[in-house]
Protein backbone atom coordinates (compact mmCIF):
# COMPACT_ATOMS: atom_id res chain seq x y z
CA UNK A 1 0.00 0.00 0.00
CA UNK A 2 1.30 3.40 -0.93
CA UNK A 3 0.27 6.61 0.82
CA UNK A 4 0.88 10.34 0.45
CA UNK A 5 -0.34 12.79 3.10
CA UNK A 6 -1.40 16.41 2.71
CA UNK A 7 -2.98 18.75 5.23
CA UNK A 8 -5.90 21.20 5.11
CA UNK A 9 -6.14 23.16 8.31
CA UNK A 10 -6.64 20.54 11.03
CA UNK A 11 -7.45 17.66 8.68
CA UNK A 12 -5.28 15.55 6.42
CA UNK A 13 -5.93 13.11 3.64
CA UNK A 14 -4.18 10.51 1.56
CA UNK A 15 -4.50 10.47 -2.21
CA UNK A 16 -7.49 8.84 -3.84
CA UNK A 17 -7.89 5.10 -4.23
CA UNK A 18 -7.27 3.80 -7.70
CA UNK A 19 -4.89 2.33 -10.19
CA UNK A 20 -1.97 4.59 -11.01
CA UNK A 21 -1.46 4.55 -14.75
CA UNK A 22 1.93 4.89 -16.38
CA UNK A 23 2.45 8.43 -17.64
CA UNK A 24 3.42 9.59 -21.10
CA UNK A 25 7.00 10.47 -21.82
CA UNK A 26 7.73 13.71 -23.60
CA UNK A 27 10.82 15.16 -25.16
CA UNK A 28 11.63 18.83 -24.88
CA UNK A 29 14.85 20.55 -25.81
CA UNK A 30 15.94 24.15 -25.65
CA UNK A 31 14.93 26.81 -28.14
CA UNK A 32 15.57 24.65 -31.19
CA UNK A 33 12.74 22.18 -30.46
CA UNK A 34 9.42 23.01 -32.20
CA UNK A 35 6.60 23.79 -29.77
CA UNK A 36 4.43 21.15 -31.52
CA UNK A 37 6.58 18.44 -29.99
CA UNK A 38 5.84 19.62 -26.44
CA UNK A 39 2.55 17.95 -25.49
CA UNK A 40 0.61 19.03 -22.39
CA UNK A 41 1.15 16.12 -20.01
CA UNK A 42 0.54 17.35 -16.46
CA UNK A 43 2.81 17.68 -13.45
CA UNK A 44 3.10 13.96 -12.69
CA UNK A 45 4.39 13.03 -16.13
CA UNK A 46 7.97 11.95 -16.65
CA UNK A 47 9.96 14.33 -18.82
CA UNK A 48 12.89 13.60 -21.08
CA UNK A 49 14.30 17.08 -21.52
CA UNK A 50 17.48 19.10 -21.82
CA UNK A 51 17.62 22.87 -21.44
CA UNK A 52 20.87 24.81 -21.83
CA UNK A 53 21.17 28.44 -20.69
CA UNK A 54 17.52 29.16 -21.38
CA UNK A 55 16.22 32.34 -19.66
CA UNK A 56 13.77 31.52 -16.89
CA UNK A 57 10.95 33.55 -18.47
CA UNK A 58 11.27 31.55 -21.71
CA UNK A 59 11.52 28.32 -19.76
CA UNK A 60 8.29 29.12 -17.88
CA UNK A 61 6.51 29.55 -21.22
CA UNK A 62 7.74 26.10 -22.31
CA UNK A 63 6.70 24.62 -18.96
CA UNK A 64 3.20 26.04 -19.43
CA UNK A 65 2.78 23.85 -22.50
CA UNK A 66 4.03 20.79 -20.65
CA UNK A 67 1.94 21.42 -17.51
CA UNK A 68 -1.31 22.08 -19.35
CA UNK A 69 -1.92 25.18 -17.22
CA UNK A 70 -0.15 28.54 -16.79
CA UNK A 71 3.27 28.50 -15.16
CA UNK A 72 3.48 32.05 -13.81
CA UNK A 73 6.79 33.66 -12.97
CA UNK A 74 6.35 36.06 -10.04
CA UNK A 75 7.46 39.60 -10.84
CA UNK A 76 9.91 39.46 -7.91
CA UNK A 77 11.83 36.51 -9.42
CA UNK A 78 14.62 37.37 -11.86
CA UNK A 79 13.33 36.33 -15.33
CA UNK A 80 16.86 36.33 -16.80
CA UNK A 81 18.22 33.53 -14.61
CA UNK A 82 19.58 30.93 -17.00
CA UNK A 83 18.20 27.40 -16.78
CA UNK A 84 20.54 24.50 -17.52
CA UNK A 85 19.06 21.13 -16.66
CA UNK A 86 18.82 17.59 -17.98
CA UNK A 87 15.66 15.75 -16.92
CA UNK A 88 16.00 12.06 -17.69
CA UNK A 89 12.56 10.71 -16.80
CA UNK A 90 12.10 13.22 -13.98
CA UNK A 91 8.48 14.11 -13.05
CA UNK A 92 7.59 17.61 -14.22
CA UNK A 93 6.72 18.56 -10.64
CA UNK A 94 10.30 17.79 -9.59
CA UNK A 95 11.66 19.65 -12.62
CA UNK A 96 9.73 22.75 -11.58
CA UNK A 97 11.17 22.57 -8.07
CA UNK A 98 14.74 22.21 -9.34
CA UNK A 99 14.39 25.07 -11.80
CA UNK A 100 12.83 27.34 -9.18
CA UNK A 101 15.72 26.62 -6.82
CA UNK A 102 18.19 28.02 -9.37
CA UNK A 103 16.50 31.39 -8.87
CA UNK A 104 16.26 31.05 -5.06
CA UNK A 105 12.53 30.56 -5.59
CA UNK A 106 9.86 27.99 -4.75
CA UNK A 107 6.82 26.48 -6.46
CA UNK A 108 3.21 27.09 -5.43
CA UNK A 109 0.96 24.58 -7.20
CA UNK A 110 -2.59 25.96 -7.47
CA UNK A 111 -5.77 24.53 -8.92
CA UNK A 112 -5.63 26.59 -12.12
CA UNK A 113 -1.96 27.56 -12.38
CA UNK A 114 1.54 27.03 -11.06
CA UNK A 115 3.50 29.94 -9.59
CA UNK A 116 7.26 30.29 -9.25
CA UNK A 117 7.59 32.65 -6.29
CA UNK A 118 10.31 34.00 -3.98
CA UNK A 119 11.20 31.38 -1.38
CA UNK A 120 10.01 33.75 1.35
CA UNK A 121 6.54 33.86 -0.25
CA UNK A 122 6.12 30.10 -0.67
CA UNK A 123 2.68 28.64 0.26
CA UNK A 124 0.93 32.03 0.50
CA UNK A 125 -0.75 31.66 -2.88
CA UNK A 126 -1.72 28.05 -2.05
CA UNK A 127 -3.45 29.13 1.16
CA UNK A 128 -5.25 31.92 -0.69
CA UNK A 129 -6.23 29.50 -3.47
CA UNK A 130 -7.81 27.10 -0.98
CA UNK A 131 -9.66 29.92 0.78
CA UNK A 132 -10.98 31.25 -2.52
CA UNK A 133 -12.31 27.81 -3.50
CA UNK A 134 -14.19 27.52 -0.21
CA UNK A 135 -15.65 31.03 -0.39
CA UNK A 136 -16.70 30.79 -4.04
CA UNK A 137 -18.36 27.42 -3.45
CA UNK A 138 -20.36 28.96 -0.60
CA UNK A 139 -21.75 31.80 -2.75
CA UNK A 140 -25.37 31.67 -3.98
CA UNK A 141 -25.73 30.12 -7.47
CA UNK A 142 -25.89 33.41 -9.42
CA UNK A 143 -22.83 35.13 -7.94
CA UNK A 144 -20.97 31.80 -7.91
CA UNK A 145 -21.57 31.37 -11.65
CA UNK A 146 -20.30 34.90 -12.31
CA UNK A 147 -16.96 34.51 -10.57
CA UNK A 148 -16.53 30.91 -11.77
CA UNK A 149 -17.07 31.67 -15.48
CA UNK A 150 -13.95 30.62 -17.38
CA UNK A 151 -12.39 32.43 -20.31
CA UNK A 152 -8.92 32.88 -21.82
CA UNK A 153 -6.98 36.00 -21.00
CA UNK A 154 -4.60 37.91 -23.23
CA UNK A 155 -2.76 41.16 -22.69
CA UNK A 156 0.02 43.02 -24.55
CA UNK A 157 3.45 44.03 -23.34
CA UNK A 158 3.54 46.83 -20.76
CA UNK A 159 -0.03 46.16 -19.56
CA UNK A 160 -0.72 47.69 -16.16
CA UNK A 161 -1.99 45.26 -13.50
CA UNK A 162 -4.53 47.76 -12.17
CA UNK A 163 -6.03 48.11 -15.64
CA UNK A 164 -6.16 44.33 -16.07
CA UNK A 165 -8.13 43.89 -12.84
CA UNK A 166 -10.52 46.77 -13.52
CA UNK A 167 -11.22 45.65 -17.09
CA UNK A 168 -11.79 41.98 -16.18
CA UNK A 169 -14.16 42.93 -13.36
CA UNK A 170 -16.09 45.38 -15.55
CA UNK A 171 -16.48 42.80 -18.33
CA UNK A 172 -17.99 40.39 -15.80
CA UNK A 173 -20.26 43.09 -14.36
CA UNK A 174 -18.88 42.88 -10.82
CA UNK A 175 -17.57 45.51 -8.44
CA UNK A 176 -14.13 45.06 -6.90
CA UNK A 177 -13.05 47.52 -4.23
CA UNK A 178 -9.48 48.35 -3.30
CA UNK A 179 -8.03 48.61 -6.82
CA UNK A 180 -6.19 51.77 -5.77
CA UNK A 181 -3.99 49.57 -3.57
CA UNK A 182 -2.51 47.80 -6.61
CA UNK A 183 1.01 49.20 -7.15
CA UNK A 184 1.93 50.75 -10.45
CA UNK A 185 3.79 48.30 -12.69
CA UNK A 186 4.00 46.95 -16.24
CA UNK A 187 3.71 43.29 -17.15
CA UNK A 188 5.21 41.33 -20.04
CA UNK A 189 2.69 40.01 -22.60
CA UNK A 190 0.58 36.99 -21.67
CA UNK A 191 -1.64 34.49 -23.45
CA UNK A 192 -3.40 32.39 -20.81
CA UNK A 193 -5.66 29.37 -21.17
CA UNK A 194 -9.21 29.63 -19.75
CA UNK A 195 -9.40 30.48 -16.05
CA UNK A 196 -12.27 31.61 -13.86
CA UNK A 197 -12.66 35.33 -13.11
CA UNK A 198 -11.64 34.65 -9.49
CA UNK A 199 -8.49 32.82 -10.62
CA UNK A 200 -7.58 35.50 -13.16
CA UNK A 201 -7.76 38.38 -10.69
CA UNK A 202 -5.81 36.49 -8.03
CA UNK A 203 -3.21 35.50 -10.63
CA UNK A 204 -2.42 39.18 -11.14
CA UNK A 205 -2.79 40.28 -7.53
CA UNK A 206 -0.55 37.56 -6.11
CA UNK A 207 2.42 39.37 -7.67
CA UNK A 208 1.82 42.03 -5.01
CA UNK A 209 0.81 39.67 -2.16
CA UNK A 210 -2.85 40.55 -2.59
CA UNK A 211 -6.04 38.65 -3.43
CA UNK A 212 -9.81 39.13 -3.77
CA UNK A 213 -12.28 38.08 -1.07
CA UNK A 214 -15.63 37.32 -2.71
CA UNK A 215 -19.04 38.02 -1.17
CA UNK A 216 -22.66 38.27 -2.30
CA UNK A 217 -24.60 41.50 -1.90
CA UNK A 218 -28.11 42.08 -3.24
CA UNK A 219 -27.79 38.93 -5.30
CA UNK A 220 -24.58 40.02 -7.03
CA UNK A 221 -20.95 39.04 -6.58
CA UNK A 222 -18.68 41.70 -5.09
CA UNK A 223 -14.97 41.52 -4.35
CA UNK A 224 -12.60 43.20 -1.91
CA UNK A 225 -8.85 43.32 -2.49
CA UNK A 226 -7.02 42.34 0.70
CA UNK A 227 -3.56 41.14 1.72
CA UNK A 228 -2.94 37.62 0.45
CA UNK A 229 -2.80 36.17 3.97
CA UNK A 230 -5.66 38.24 5.43
CA UNK A 231 -9.07 36.83 6.43
CA UNK A 232 -8.11 33.21 5.77
CA UNK A 233 -10.45 30.56 7.16
CA UNK A 234 -9.19 27.65 9.23
CA UNK A 235 -9.72 25.37 6.23
CA UNK A 236 -7.34 27.35 4.06
CA UNK A 237 -3.93 26.26 5.33
CA UNK A 238 -2.73 23.49 3.03
CA UNK A 239 0.84 22.23 3.41
CA UNK A 240 1.41 19.97 0.45
CA UNK A 241 3.85 17.09 0.69
CA UNK A 242 5.43 15.65 -2.46
CA UNK A 243 3.27 13.12 -4.25
CA UNK A 244 4.71 9.68 -4.98
CA UNK A 245 6.28 9.29 -8.44
CA UNK A 246 4.04 7.59 -10.96
CA UNK A 247 5.42 4.21 -12.13
CA UNK A 248 7.50 4.12 -15.25
CA UNK A 249 6.38 1.99 -18.19
CA UNK A 250 6.98 -1.66 -17.46
CA UNK A 251 6.77 -1.17 -13.70
CA UNK A 252 4.10 -2.79 -11.57
CA UNK A 253 0.90 -0.76 -11.08
CA UNK A 254 0.39 0.34 -7.48
CA UNK A 255 -2.95 0.70 -5.72
CA UNK A 256 -3.29 3.75 -3.46
CA UNK A 257 -5.92 3.77 -0.72
CA UNK A 258 -7.77 6.71 0.74
CA UNK A 259 -7.29 7.48 4.40
CA UNK A 260 -8.41 10.67 6.11
CA UNK A 261 -7.58 12.11 9.50
CA UNK A 262 -9.86 14.99 10.40
CA UNK A 263 -10.26 17.31 13.37
CA UNK A 264 -12.63 20.01 12.27
CA UNK A 265 -14.62 22.92 13.66
CA UNK A 266 -15.90 25.17 10.87
CA UNK A 267 -19.06 26.36 9.07
CA UNK A 268 -20.76 23.50 7.24
CA UNK A 269 -20.67 25.10 3.79
CA UNK A 270 -17.01 26.06 4.03
CA UNK A 271 -16.01 22.66 5.38
CA UNK A 272 -17.82 20.84 2.58
CA UNK A 273 -16.47 23.23 -0.05
CA UNK A 274 -12.88 22.69 1.02
CA UNK A 275 -13.26 18.92 1.23
CA UNK A 276 -15.05 18.77 -2.14
CA UNK A 277 -12.24 20.76 -3.69
CA UNK A 278 -9.61 18.36 -2.36
CA UNK A 279 -11.62 15.40 -3.63
CA UNK A 280 -11.85 16.99 -7.07
CA UNK A 281 -15.63 17.37 -6.84
CA UNK A 282 -18.06 20.26 -7.26
CA UNK A 283 -20.26 20.85 -4.21
CA UNK A 284 -24.04 20.76 -4.64
CA UNK A 285 -25.46 21.78 -1.26
CA UNK A 286 -29.26 21.66 -1.02
CA UNK A 287 -29.65 24.99 0.78
CA UNK A 288 -33.46 24.98 0.39
CA UNK A 289 -33.70 21.49 1.86
CA UNK A 290 -31.47 22.51 4.76
CA UNK A 291 -33.63 25.58 5.41
CA UNK A 292 -36.68 23.30 5.58
CA UNK A 293 -34.97 21.44 8.43
CA UNK A 294 -33.92 24.67 10.14
CA UNK A 295 -30.25 24.16 9.29
CA UNK A 296 -28.19 27.17 8.18
CA UNK A 297 -25.37 26.57 5.64
CA UNK A 298 -23.04 28.42 8.03
CA UNK A 299 -23.88 26.19 11.00
CA UNK A 300 -20.73 25.10 12.82
CA UNK A 301 -19.87 21.43 12.39
CA UNK A 302 -17.42 19.49 14.54
CA UNK A 303 -15.90 16.20 13.53
CA UNK A 304 -12.91 14.04 14.43
CA UNK A 305 -11.89 10.87 12.58
CA UNK A 306 -8.61 9.02 12.10
CA UNK A 307 -7.56 6.82 9.19
CA UNK A 308 -11.11 6.92 7.88
CA UNK A 309 -12.31 6.16 4.38
CA UNK A 310 -13.79 8.90 2.21
CA UNK A 311 -17.26 7.57 3.06
CA UNK A 312 -16.56 7.61 6.80
CA UNK A 313 -15.17 11.14 6.52
CA UNK A 314 -18.28 12.51 4.83
CA UNK A 315 -20.57 10.60 7.18
CA UNK A 316 -18.81 12.16 10.18
CA UNK A 317 -19.54 15.65 8.88
CA UNK A 318 -23.13 15.39 7.63
CA UNK A 319 -24.81 12.66 9.72
CA UNK A 320 -24.84 14.59 13.03
CA UNK A 321 -27.00 17.24 11.31
CA UNK A 322 -29.40 14.69 9.87
CA UNK A 323 -27.99 15.12 6.37
CA UNK A 324 -26.98 12.64 3.70
CA UNK A 325 -24.55 12.76 0.79
CA UNK A 326 -24.15 11.19 -2.63
CA UNK A 327 -21.44 11.44 -5.28
CA UNK A 328 -22.90 11.75 -8.77
CA UNK A 329 -20.25 11.97 -11.48
CA UNK A 330 -18.03 14.88 -10.53
CA UNK A 331 -20.46 16.38 -7.99
CA UNK A 332 -20.87 15.89 -4.25
CA UNK A 333 -24.55 16.31 -3.35
CA UNK A 334 -25.44 17.03 0.29
CA UNK A 335 -29.12 17.05 1.25
CA UNK A 336 -31.48 16.28 4.16
CA UNK A 337 -31.59 12.58 4.92
CA UNK A 338 -35.00 10.99 4.22
CA UNK A 339 -37.03 10.09 7.30
CA UNK A 340 -36.38 6.64 8.73
CA UNK A 341 -39.19 4.16 7.93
Amino acid sequence: MCCVRFFIGLWSAITATGEVAASDRVTSRAAEVPEARQAAVGLDAEVQATWTRLPLRDWANRATTLAGKPVVLDRRVDPQVLVTLKADGMPLREVLTKVAATADAAVDELAGSVRIVPATAASRARRADQDRSARVAALPPGPRATVSARRPWHWPAAARPRDLVVTAAAEAGVEVSGVDSIPHDHFPPADLSPLSLAERLDLVLAHFDRRVVWESRAGKATGRIVAIDAELTDLAVPIAQPRPPRPRPGHRTVTVRDEFTLRLEAPLDQALAAISDRLGLALDLDAAGLAGRGIAPGEIVRAAVEKASREELLDAIVHPLGLAWRIEGDRLRVFPAPPSP
